[in-house]
């Protein structure tokens, strides 16, 4: 399906946007996108919700600022089941695995040691092993 809009990047005229794929007068730009599930540790679904998503709702500009400098786009999901709730992160932009390191970089500090708390992450520790794609419907 083909959305399209009225929009300019200096010359060049959006035409559509397919998913990840943005078509600028018939010069289509890829961008890379990075998918993972991070765990919300046990029993800290509702203290994630309160400390990141009360932050995110209340200083977002920030929080863009944040993902903006790292040169990516964001989209976090809340996945709930019945073996516990997990964070779904998408970041999309030219190099997210290099994005996220810089991301982890940028954040303040008190997000960093909620990351432990929340999530058993380290965010000076080397990134987690990154998830390996294994369908693609457009490939």
């Amino acid at each position: 399906m083909r959305n399209f809009f009225p929009c300019r990047l200096g010359n060049a005229t959006l035409v559509s946007q397919d998913k990840s794929t943005v078509e600028w007068n018939e010069r289509k730009i890829q961008m890379a996108i990075l998918a993972m599930a991070v765990p919300i540790l046990p029993g800290m679904t509702e203290k994630w919700d309160e400390e990141i998503m009360g932050r995110i709702r209340s200083d977002k500009a920030a929080v863009d600022a944040v993902r903006d400098a790292a040169g990516v786009h964001e989209r976090t999901f809340l996945q709930r089941t019945p073996h516990g709730d997990f964070v779904i992160l998408t970041l999309e932009g030219d190099d997210p695995a290099a994005s996220w390191g810089k991301m982890m970089e940028l954040i303040p500090d008190d997000w960093k040691g909620l990351m432990g708390e929340l999530h058993g992450i380290d965010p000076n520790a080397p990134p987690p092993p990154l998830p390996e794609l294994v369908y693609d419907s457009k490939a």
